[in-house]
């Protein structure tokens, strides 16, 4: 049975690096996007999920019904779903790394980031290094990534040369102690000078000032011996997948 979760404590329980995702579809949904619970026959939770504009996250137990779920997520007329177990024979799979290393180094860089008393203007900077290769929509992210700064549920750190922000690194999704990091961007004129890795340890090291421990990122498999240097360890992978 699939049922809506009407109170957050519910997630109380269950493990997963993606359940910052479902966190962010209970908390921050609009119209119909939301958070769902597969339950079995004595109450237990088997399966979460959660729905942001049609695109799924899928956190699966021992116990799941695939079937139902499948059928659940083609009435909903799901368009992506991302989880923790393949779907398919034939899923886009994905590194799942958690950050085992240590951050510490010296570092002379100056960084900036978005908080609190972040303007409009400083969000469009950090937006026009994010997204410079992609066309997107500044206003629907400005109002959805400022809601989770503002409430401590996301932060982003930018390495700045001179007047240019040349290196990017943002968790966008936080639960408790737990964070995904994407969003790792260096301008292309910027790179192989080591900014992206000054840039995510800093946002580590910011990270962990408030006791965000459990620290995790998934990349495409021509990444992993980056994230390998940095101190991530594999533990597993996420899968994508776009056809059921």
């Amino acid at each position: 049975m699939i049922k809506e979760i009407e109170k957050f404590e519910e997630f109380n329980g269950v493990n997963s690096p993606l359940i910052p995702r479902i966190f962010s579809a209970f908390k921050y949904k609009i119209g119909s996007d939301n958070a769902f619970k597969q339950l079995n026959d004595n109450g237990d939770i088997t399966a979460l999920l959660s729905s942001v504009d049609g695109n799924f996250t899928l956190i699966t137990t021992e116990s799941t019904d695939y079937e139902e779920l499948k059928d659940f997520l083609g009435f909903c007329g799901c368009n992506c779903v991302v989880s923790d177990v393949p779907l398919s024979a034939s899923p886009k799979s994905y590194s799942l790394y958690k950050f085992c290393g240590n951050e510490e180094m010296e570092n002379t860089q100056k960084f900036i980031s978005l908080g609190k008393d972040s303007t409009m203007n400083d969000y469009r900077k950090f937006y026009s290094l994010l997204f410079s290769d992609e066309q997107s929509d500044f206003y629907l992210w400005y109002c959805d990534f400022s809601k989770k700064i503002v409430n401590n549920d996301a932060k982003a750190i930018c390495l700045n040369q001179g007047e240019n922000l040349v290196s990017i690194a943002t968790v966008p999704l936080i639960y408790k102690n737990t964070a995904i990091i994407s969003g790792v961007y260096t301008l292309k004129d910027f790179r192989n000078k080591g900014y992206s890795r000054l840039t995510i340890y800093k946002l580590i090291e910011e990270l962990k000032k408030e006791n965000i421990t459990e620290i995790y990122l998934w990349c495409e498999k021509h990444l992993e011996d980056f994230y390998n240097k940095l101190g991530f360890e594999k533990v597993g992978n996420i899968y994508m997948e776009t056809e059921l």
